[in-house]
C-alpha cells in the first residue's frame, strides 16, 4: 500500500506516459457444468427439506401427462426385477434377471425400427428383497414407526446403496440404455412400481442417470407418480389397483418416522416379502419364477406345513364370496349358501387336519388350469398376513370352527359387515387390472389403450375392452424373469424336488414387450413381442 500511494503522488507531480497494461491473465478454469445434477436438483436437498417437498405432492402428481408433441412408437417393458447379483452370499438366490445380453439385442432391434419412446413400466429394480436381505426395513412394531398413518419402510440412504449394488451387477443394462438414447430420436421413460418405489428418490434417479449417461438429459424421464399418459395411451405398473401392494398415499408414498427420517411407505405385500418370501427364495431360488405365484407359495407351504384345521373351510367360504352376485351381500342367504358351498372339507369329512390337505386340494385345481384357485390362494395369503383383514379372518375362522353346526357358523358370519365382505370380494376376485383399464377407457381423458404390468403374466396379453360405447385395448407387459407354469410342470410330471432354475427348458425366459404404433395420430392395437 505504501509503495502504491508513493507512486500515485509522483505521478501527480510529474506526469509521465502511463505504463503499458499488464498482460491479460488466462481465465481461471471453472469446473464444467453438470447437466445431470441440474436435471435432478432435489438430489442436493438435505433429508428434512427433501421430505417437505416430497410430502407436499398432490393428486395432480399421480398422473404425468407428457406434453411431448410428437407421437413416437411406444415400446413398454416391465418387471425386470434387476437384483444385486450373486457375488455377495448375502444376496444368494435373490437376483432373477439373467438377460443382460438379450437386453442389448432387444434395444438394438427397437432402435432400428424408428423413433421410439421406451417406457420401463415399474419393478425395474428389486429393492424389496435387497432391503429384506440387509435387514433395512423397520418392523411394524419398531419404535421408530409413526404412531398413526402408513407403516414406513426404507430411506433414501438405503435406496442409493441398493442402487449401487444393482448398477455394479448389471452395468451393461444401464449403459445400453445410454446407447439406445444415442442412436436415434428416442426417449426413455421410467415409471416406479411397488418393488421399486425407491425410484422416486432423487438421489437414486441421479445415480441411475449417471450410469446411463444420456447426452441429452431431457430424453431420460422419471415420472413423479405411478401413471403416465401420452398420445391416447395410459401406462401404469398396476400396483395402485392391487389392495396387497398399493401405497397409502399414491401421489406421495413417503412419511417421516419418529426420528424425523424420511422413508417410503410400505405395503403389506412388502412386509410379506420381508417376513416370508426372501427367506424362502434363499432356500428355493425358483419360488418367484413359478406362475401363478400363489402356487409357488403353496408348494413352499407343503414343505413346511402349519397345522390349521379351519383353513380349508375358510378357503371354501372365500370361493363362496367370489360367486356371490351383486354388491349387497344378502345376510339372509348366508346360511343356505354356506351349507351348499362350504360343506365339511377334509379327507376324513371331519374338517382339514392340516394346511397340507388344503394345499393339495387347491394345487390340484391350479394344475388343472382353474385360475379361480389362484385368486382363492391369494386371498388366503392376504388373510394370513394383512393385519387390516385380521377381523375378517377371525370371523371366518370362527364360522369355520363352528362346522358342522350350520346355524352356529351362519351366526358367526352374520356378525361380519356385509359391506366389508362385498369390498373384499371386489378387491380379491375378478381381474382388478382389467376393471381398472375399462374404467380408464371410459374416463374423460381420451384414452384408447391401457398398459399395465405387475402380474408377470407369462408371455404378456392383449384384450379388447369396452366402456361407455367406447372400444379400446388393454395389454399386460408380462415380465423379463424366467417363468414356468405350475399347470405345465405338473402335467409333465415334474415334481418339486426336480425343479431347477438353471434348466431353461423348465424355466424359459419370455422377455416380453408391448409395442404401440400410430396411424393418423391415433394409437393402434398393442402388439406383443418376445426377445
Amino acid at each position: 500500500m505504501v509503495l502504491l500511494f508513493g507512486w500515485a503522488a509522483f505521478a501527480r507531480a510529474a506526469p509521465v506516459a502511463p505504463p503499458s497494461p499488464p498482460p491479460i491473465a488466462p481465465p481461471v478454469a471453472t469446473p464444467p457444468s453438470d447437466p445431470l445434477a441440474a436435471r435432478f436438483p432435489d438430489a442436493q436437498l438435505d433429508d428434512r427439506a427433501l421430505c417437505d417437498r416430497l410430502m407436499t405432492r398432490t393428486a395432480a402428481d399421480v398422473m404425468f401427462a407428457d406434453p411431448e408433441p410428437r407421437n413416437r412408437r411406444k415400446v413398454i417393458v416391465s418387471d425386470l426385477h434387476l437384483g444385486p447379483g450373486s457375488a455377495d452370499p448375502r444376496f444368494s438366490g435373490i437376483d432373477d434377471f439373467y438377460s443382460d445380453a438379450e437386453w442389448r439385442t432387444f434395444l438394438e432391434k427397437q432402435s432400428a425400427d424408428g423413433p421410439t419412446d421406451l417406457i420401463v413400466n415399474g419393478d425395474f429394480i428389486e429393492y424389496w428383497q435387497i432391503a429384506a436381505a440387509l435387514g433395512a426395513l423397520p418392523k411394524r412394531n419398531d419404535p421408530r414407526q409413526p404412531a398413526t398413518g402408513a407403516v414406513l419402510a426404507s430411506d433414501q440412504k438405503f435406496a442409493v446403496g441398493a442402487t449401487e449394488l444393482v448398477l455394479a451387477a448389471h452395468r451393461s443394462v444401464f449403459s445400453d440404455l445410454g446407447w439406445f438414447l444415442e442412436h436415434g430420436d428416442h426417449r426413455v421413460i421410467v415409471i416406479a412400481g411397488n418393488h421399486d418405489v425407491d425410484l422416486l428418490w432423487p438421489k437414486v434417479q441421479l445415480a441411475i442417470a449417471r450410469a446411463i449417461k444420456p447426452r441429452d438429459p431431457g430424453r431420460l424421464i422419471f415420472t413423479r407418480g405411478p401413471g403416465y399418459e401420452h398420445g391416447g395411451v395410459h401406462v401404469e405398473h398396476g400396483h395402485a389397483f392391487d389392495a396387497a401392494n398399493r401405497f397409502s398415499t399414491n401421489n406421495a408414498p413417503f412419511g417421516r418416522d419418529r426420528d424425523g427420517t424420511c422413508r417410503v411407505q410400505a405395503s403389506w405385500g412388502e412386509v410379506f416379502v420381508d417376513q416370508f418370501y426372501t427367506d424362502v427364495e434363499r432356500k428355493v431360488p425358483f419360488i418367484d419364477n413359478l406362475y401363478p405365484q400363489s402356487a409357488a407359495i403353496l408348494w413352499a407351504m407343503r414343505d413346511n406345513p402349519d397345522p390349521q384345521r379351519d383353513v380349508g373351510a375358510v378357503i371354501k367360504f372365500i370361493d363362496l364370496i367370489r360367486v356371490a352376485e351383486g354388491r349387497d351381500f344378502n345376510r339372509n342367504a348366508v346360511a343356505s349358501l354356506l351349507q351348499s358351498t362350504l360343506g365339511t372339507p377334509g379327507a376324513k369329512d371331519l374338517g382339514p387336519e392340516s394346511v397340507g390337505e388344503v394345499v393339495g386340494h387347491v394345487s390340484d385345481r391350479l394344475a388343472k388350469g382353474d385360475m379361480t384357485a389362484g385368486a382363492i390362494t391369494d386371498a388366503l395369503m392376504r388373510f394370513k398376513f394383512d393385519p387390516e383383514l385380521a377381523g375378517l379372518w377371525t370371523a371366518l375362522a370362527r364360522a369355520a370352527k363352528a362346522l358342522p353346526d350350520m346355524r352356529a357358523a351362519a351366526a358367526e358370519l352374520r356378525a361380519v359387515d356385509p359391506d366389508a365382505m362385498a369390498h373384499l370380494r371386489d378387491e380379491v376376485f375378478g381381474d382388478p387390472l382389467s376393471t381398472a383399464a375399462t374404467r380408464l377407457l371410459g374416463g374423460d381423458r381420451n384414452i384408447s389403450v391401457v398398459i399395465f404390468g405387475h402380474t408377470h403374466t407369462p408371455g404378456g396379453s392383449v384384450e379388447r375392452i369396452r366402456a361407455k360405447k367406447k372400444s379400446g385395448w388393454y395389454a399386460n407387459t408380462g415380465s423379463w424373469i424366467s417363468a414356468a407354469s405350475v399347470a405345465d410342470l405338473r402335467a409333465r410330471g415334474v415334481g418339486w424336488d426336480k425343479l431347477s432354475l438353471a434348466d431353461r427348458t423348465m424355466f424359459p425366459a419370455k422377455n416380453v414387450a408391448v409395442t404401440i404404433d400410430y396411424a393418423s395420430g391415433a394409437p393402434q392395437k398393442p402388439v406383443i413381442v418376445s426377445q
